[in-house]
């Protein structure tokens, strides 16, 4: 794996987003239990991705190429200041290698570099109030766009009715709980798993993808 977190995404260490907080990829300097403190109001689906985001920072590793690109955001109010935010995005792995028997290494190493899942969004307290989550998303959106991504996917548990309209007004299409989505690929159309407990977020990255009524459409079209 490679070592050279201060160069995610092309983002410089430091690089502004307002006149308040500056956005940048984690490094191996950040403060691993401000991070977890950050990350343990997030209900994530796989209990072990606290600890591997952690192991990741510390570590300052990289997903090797042909397996897409996870990434670590961190918000500072000032260089030097402890984490305020974070987001976290990873292509979905699970799933790909569950589908690898049906859809072939090649295509499922293809949808590592097309398809990222949105894992966690976190505030702290202090800094709540200021947009910055929405400043988080929308920078991991360039980002991915930036490398050739064209979604990006996400879940919300059905309970958490109040996230619905913020990742609405975040761009996403929030379905409604327990309703599956279907990928639509050169190859035929294909269903990404839905849960009951669970409703999932999905936002096109690129102009000709598009999404309606439960289909993502227009994926791997330009490749």
């Amino acid at each position: 794996m490679q070592n050279d977190a201060t160069t995610w995404f092309g983002l410089r260490p430091g690089e502004a987003v307002d006149e308040r907080y500056v956005i940048c990829p984690a490094t191996p300097d950040d403060d691993a239990r401000t991070v977890r403190a950050l990350l343990e109001p997030v209900n994530f689906m796989d209990p072990a991705m606290p600890d591997q985001i952690i192991e990741r920072m510390r570590t300052g590793l990289r997903l090797p190429a042909q397996f897409g690109t996870a990434t670590l955001l961190l918000a500072h109010e000032s260089p030097a200041g402890p984490a305020a935010g974070l987001a976290h995005a990873i292509p979905p792995f699970d799933w790909l290698m569950a589908m690898e028997a049906t859809l072939g290494r090649e295509l499922c190493l293809t949808l590592a570099t097309t398809l990222v899942e949105l894992e966690a969004v976190s505030v702290a307290d202090s800094a709540r109030g200021h947009k910055l989550g929405h400043r988080l998303v929308d920078t991991l959106v360039r980002s991915y766009t930036d490398r050739g991504y064209e979604a990006m996917l996400g879940g919300i548990h059905a309970h958490q009715t109040h996230l619905a309209p913020y990742y609405e007004d975040n761009g996403f299409h929030v379905l409604p709980p327990g309703a599956p989505l279907d990928l639509q690929l050169p190859i035929g159309r294909i269903r990404f798993p839905a849960s009951t407990s669970m409703r999932h977020l999905v936002r096109p990255l690129t102009p000709r993808v598009s999404y309606r009524d439960g289909i993502l459409k227009g994926l791997l079209t330009g490749r």
